[in-house]
């Protein structure tokens, strides 16, 4: 964390091999990104290395029959078709919420069979945001934690808390696909300064009528794709922030700065 403060997660990783040997395999936070193209026939393999069952689900992807549990020391095969394009979060939903906020979540995109077009629209590149929180108290001791007690101090952006989270490079310009996806707890309030950006696709279904905002609220558990327009002639070296509105300091509390440490911020940087 930005303060140098160590929080232990529970997360997903990519491994090799079989069977449930975790030497070498390091948790992510979030878990890896999975990318797949539309029409693909998908199968993940899913081993548990946890002392508990974990559930695993995908809102918006239907699995083929079979088990979606992963006992303990098992590992459980999920296979579905990859027919509509999108961006879907996956999660654990097990230990009444408390797997996913230690970590079990990650980002999955269905990329459209046409290239660099996403519900019909042309972009240039895209971003995924995977946007969460951590209350250290639930971390530190999962199982007693009171849910009701959910107080975050680290609000995230793929990870990372301002000042570590990394800029976001395009050029004047260029056209850019975000996908967010609100993998915490809590709702978000997302705005921009300086840029709007075009709301395209909710949950993976395109909206039948885009809409342009600065500001848009993302309620836990929800994916949204958004298209942003570089200005042409934008100056080499502008930053346009892209924070979470409420603008939290690192101890939880509201502040007035959104440059706090802690906090759900990044920009968008012309190189």
């Amino acid at each position: 964390m930005p303060d140098g403060e160590s929080v232990d997660i529970w997360g997903f990783a990519l491994k090799s091999g079989t069977g449930c040997d975790d030497a070498g395999v390091v948790a992510q936070l979030p878990g890896p990104e999975l990318d797949v193209n539309q029409g693909d026939d998908v199968t993940l393999n899913v081993t548990n290395t946890l002392d508990r069952p974990i559930s695993i689900e995908v809102p918006g992807i239907d699995f083929d029959p079979g088990p979606t549990d992963v006992a303990a020391g098992a590992t459980v095969a999920f296979s579905f078709h990859a027919g509509a394009e999108g961006t879907y979060l996956y999660d654990s939903a097990g230990d009444a919420g408390r797997q996913a906020a230690m970590g079990l979540y990650g980002a999955m995109v269905v990329h459209s069979s046409s290239a660099n077009q996403a519900y019909g629209n042309a972009f240039d590149l895209e971003r995924v945001l995977v946007l969460s929180e951590i209350d250290p108290e639930l971390n530190s001791g999962p199982d007693a934690f009171v849910m009701n007690n959910w107080s975050p101090k680290y609000w995230l952006i793929n990870g990372k808390a301002y000042p570590d989270t990394p800029m976001i490079d395009v050029a004047s310009g260029q056209k850019l696909l975000l996908r967010y996806l609100n993998a915490g707890s809590d709702n978000n309030t997302v705005t921009m300064l300086g840029l709007r950006q075009r709301v395209l696709a909710r949950d993976a279904y395109a909206l039948a009528d885009p809409f342009d905002v600065v500001t848009q609220t993302f309620p836990s558990g929800e994916t949204s794709d958004a298209l942003i327009t570089i200005p042409v002639g934008a100056a080499a070296g502008s930053k346009f922030p892209v924070y979470n509105r409420n603008l939290q300091l690192a101890n939880g509390s509201p502040g007035a700065s959104n440059h706090s440490p802690g906090g759900m911020m990044t920009f968008i940087h012309v190189p």
